[in-house]
């Protein structure tokens, strides 16, 4: 199994099957949804090497040329769809929306001092924002990936996923003497969202199911586009970190649950994993 960054030039004869661009869940140091994947043992031989691009912290929108606004992130995604070595690549998997939506407030009212479920604390008018965003963000990206496998008169198979519910306890990152974070807890506090934790993971059910709905509306599996919907892998309640490393991110376990319970049986029908 090689994972190359999308910078690195690949050994011969060890190209990569998968291309993958995304934020943490496929960069997180301690594991990531591409490490789980590549050593999972039901995965087809060949499709253990991939090259990601992208990084702890990328936003969907980076991934994209937004008019007027060129993302960080498109001009090495468009060279990589265009090498000649893409003949190799049979997979393109996509991870984002998470920190777009730290970045949208996690599309919360401007006071939730007062709210008593989690409902009262969501903004309609922002959550409509962040979601039109995301949507025309993947729009872009999937219309590149797409139409870069047309000139080669070859159809991707194409994996978006989706997050479970994160628990937004103000756990940080940390790493030896690196530490990052939090993202979740100080959005809430920014909004004056009451300190109780169950009202607060009600929050993050919201948003993640309102992420899920938009992004499984990609879905078109005759068309080769599958979507991974992680939801309900990972525990939320009173041991929840064994299954959560921090605020944002799965513990090694974690990851290696999501990848056995939710890619798998989607890479199976996609076949490029064993039955």
């Amino acid at each position: 199994m090689t994972i190359y960054d999308g910078y690195s030039d690949w050994r011969a004869n060890e190209y990569p099957a998968v291309l993958a661009i995304g934020d943490s869940w496929f960069w997180y140091p301690k594991n990531n949804l591409l490490e789980a994947l590549a050593r999972h043992p039901k995965l087809k031989d060949g499709y253990q090497h991939m090259v990601r691009l992208g990084e702890n912290g990328a936003m969907l929108s980076e991934y994209v040329d937004r008019p007027g606004f060129p993302g960080r992130l498109s001009r090495r995604l468009k060279d990589l769809l265009q090498r000649d070595p893409m003949q190799y690549i049979a997979a393109f998997a996509v991870s984002g929306a998470g920190n777009d939506a730290v970045k949208y407030s996690l599309a919360l009212k401007a006071d939730c001092s007062g709210a008593t479920t989690p409902a009262a604390c969501v903004s309609d008018t922002g959550m409509d924002g962040l979601i039109q965003d995301l949507t025309f963000d993947m729009n872009l990206l999937l219309y590149e990936v797409q139409s870069a496998f047309e000139v080669q008169h070859r159809q991707p198979v194409v994996f978006v996923h989706g997050y479970d519910y994160s628990v937004p306890d103000g756990r940080k990152f940390k790493l030896a003497v690196v530490s990052n974070g939090p993202w979740l807890a100080p959005a809430m506090d920014a909004c004056k969202v009451p300190p109780d934790l169950e009202l607060r993971k009600g929050i993050m059910h919201i948003l993640i199911d309102r992420l899920n709905d938009a992004f499984e509306g990609y879905a078109r599996p005759a068309s080769g586009v599958y979507y991974i919907n992680s939801r309900n892998t990972l525990d939320s309640g009173a041991g929840y970190q064994s299954d959560w490393d921090n605020e944002l991110h799965p513990t090694r376990a974690g990851f290696d649950k999501i990848v056995d319970q939710k890619w798998i049986p989607v890479l199976q029908q996609a076949g490029i994993a064993a039955l």
